[in-house]
């Protein structure tokens, strides 16, 4: 059996391993991949001698997947979480700590947002869920128009933009709210009634596991191990 897999990031090779484990030695499996090395978006070089990822450098470490690829590949070692200290947002001259219960910035109730926003748009968050909402379920608008127009631009600059920027490299001015708050997006799709409503429903349980996790040596050490328990031929 002959099978050709189209990309040699994360996902191509992942997807070798697993038929590579489902068919045995006897497959012949390839992947084809235009770039000079493998990986994608996914790349670790060299900073002052020491390993340092240059895409994506974590992982989402409240969800199974990774830790269970790493202990698959015995790699449970590297799997690293952070040291517990809390963001910090600089805004109006100071430094305030990262609202907590908040869905990508965006905020389940007004006091999370207390010292961060003025006492306006405190009051705006709190009478949030007595507006009328307008909501179209078979379109998308981009992440600032709701949240500026729910919760006021304070709240999308200084609590949204850190995190989507910080995610997605991008504004929330330019980033759908079903590309990046899928969750949100099928709450209000369902039909809550105000944005709090909408982001209380896609919080997950409150937990007390690492938000994200990382790779000691960087993420080549997950795809160099993927690679090699493929076995498969990359051209």
């Amino acid at each position: 059996m002959r099978i050709a897999i189209v990309g040699g990031g994360i996902s191509g090779l992942v997807a070798a391993y697993r038929l590579r484990r489902r068919l045995g030695a006897d497959a012949d499996i390839v992947v084809l991949d235009r770039a000079e090395r493998l990986g994608g978006i996914l790349y670790t070089g060299d900073v002052g001698g020491e390993p340092l990822d240059l895409g994506a450098e974590a992982f989402v470490g409240r969800r199974p997947e990774v830790p269970a690829l790493l202990g698959e590949l015995g790699l449970t070692d590297q799997l690293v979480t952070p040291a517990g200290r809390r963001p910090l947002v600089w805004a109006g001259g100071a430094a305030h700590p990262l609202p907590p219960r908040t869905l990508m910035g965006i905020p389940s109730d007004a006091e999370t947002m207390r010292g961060l926003v003025d006492d306006d748009t405190l009051d705006r968050i709190a009478a949030e869920p007595d507006r009328a909402l307008t909501w179209y379920p078979d379109a998308d608008q981009d992440v600032y128009s709701l949240v500026a127009d729910r919760f006021g631009a304070q709240v999308a600059e200084r609590s949204v933009d850190p995190l989507l920027g910080g995610v997605y490299a991008g504004s929330s001015r330019s980033i759908g709210v079903r590309a990046a708050l899928p969750g949100l997006a099928a709450a209000l799709d369902a039909g809550a009634p105000s944005l709090t409503h909408a982001v209380a429903a896609a919080l997950p349980p409150p937990s007390d596991a690492p938000v994200f996790g990382g790779i000691r040596d960087g993420y080549r050490v997950l795809l160099d191990a993927l690679a090699d328990a493929a076995a498969a031929r990359f051209v």
